[in-house]
């Protein structure tokens, strides 16, 4: 059976759109230009691509795994070459310039249907899931088994994502923090984010949990007291690297879902669950309950300290010592959160090229 990505386009819009994007805006443009191949642009407005092109490129980065998984679940290998017009007078080895940038060419390879396998068709489904929850978690921690996946899921996209600890975690709140107040008002023209998708303001604003510009008025919550956190690097900063490091957010987040959500004797009932080690396990004494239904692991993102490196044109760093080599490109804070409380993002109007 023949397949046209023109005759598809809507649902591949509505695919590309369902992914995590800077400020909610979708820095994007995808088209068809002939019945097997699409292009991708990161297509910004001037004020994005003036602050913050790194991040409006991994947003490009997060859709363009949404098309790819698109892709093989209908069936089809996408041929995807990234950055197609890079040569010297480009600029796209060192950076975006602030016009609209191809960033991707995919070509739907012909021939004979391969069915999906059936972690892609379970990481579809995620994509639908997967939501940006701005309130407080559960207490109950993410199991070690699903930050595992969250991880591995990244390194095959080539970066690097790792769980921090609570020393590293009240450093990183801390910096965020401070880079909140220096920024002020500079990024505030950017948003987005509707307001359904805001979130209560922590009684802790020392250390907050969740960025103060997204916190409603006149509404405070406790947060969990520990909360986990998990950053994202790669070995290099250029563009390509950019790209690669939304994929890799985007297949965490993916990964993240597909293992936490469902019913409480469905496939993730063991991932839900913290490991027991032993008869010395102190943890045996008390040991946590399995999350319950109804639940899965959510994330929100903690950027301001990177976002205000990137406006000042400085190197970005985290703020702890580290052996490692690889460059900050994201921080979030996951969680379990009630899949309810959010509600499912919104979609541009659809078009068919």
């Amino acid at each position: 059976m023949s397949w046209s990505v023109r005759q598809d386009m809507p649902r591949l819009r509505k695919v590309v759109d369902n992914a995590p994007s800077i400020f909610s805006q979708r820095p994007w443009e995808l088209i068809a230009v002939a019945e097997d191949r699409l292009e991708l642009y990161c297509a910004p407005d001037l004020n994005l691509a003036r602050l913050l092109p790194r991040e409006a490129v991994i947003s490009c980065g997060a859709a363009l795994y949404n098309l790819k998984l698109a892709i093989r679940v209908a069936g089809r290998h996408p041929s995807v070459w990234l950055l197609p017009d890079t040569d010297p007078e480009s600029g796209l080895l060192t950076g975006v310039p602030g016009r609209r940038t191809l960033v991707a060419s995919v070509e739907v390879m012909g021939g004979r249907a391969a069915p999906p396998t059936k972690a892609q068709q379970e990481l579809y489904e995620a994509l639908w899931l997967r939501r940006t929850d701005r309130g407080p978690y559960t207490a109950l921690p993410v199991p070690f088994a699903i930050l595992l996946e969250m991880e591995l899921a990244a390194r095959h996209e080539q970066c690097w994502l790792r769980t921090l600890t609570n020393a590293e975690s009240r450093r990183l709140r801390r910096a965020a923090s401070r880079a909140s107040a220096e920024l002020g008002a500079t990024l505030s023209d950017l948003s987005h984010v509707p307001g359904s998708a805001y979130g209560p303001a922590p009684e802790d604003t020392k250390e907050p949990a969740t960025r103060p510009d997204f916190w409603l008025s006149g509404q405070s919550a406790r947060f969990e007291s520990h909360p986990q956190l998990m950053t994202l690097s790669t070995d290099d900063d250029r563009p390509l690297d950019w790209l690669r490091a939304g994929g890799a957010l985007q297949a965490a987040l993916l990964a993240g879902t597909r293992f936490s959500m469902s019913a409480p004797a469905g496939r993730s009932a063991g991932y839900r669950r913290q490991p027991q080690y032993g008869p010395l396990d102190p943890h045996r004494l008390r040991p946590q309950p399995p999350v319950p239904a109804g639940y899965a692991v959510e994330a929100s993102f903690l950027t301001q300290s990177l976002e205000l490196a990137d406006v000042r044109h400085q190197t970005r760093a985290w703020p702890w010592r580290t052996n490692y080599t690889e460059i900050p490109q994201v921080a979030m804070r996951v969680g379990y959160a009630p899949a309810s409380r959010t509600a499912p993002p919104v979609s541009r109007p659809l078009e068919v090229s």
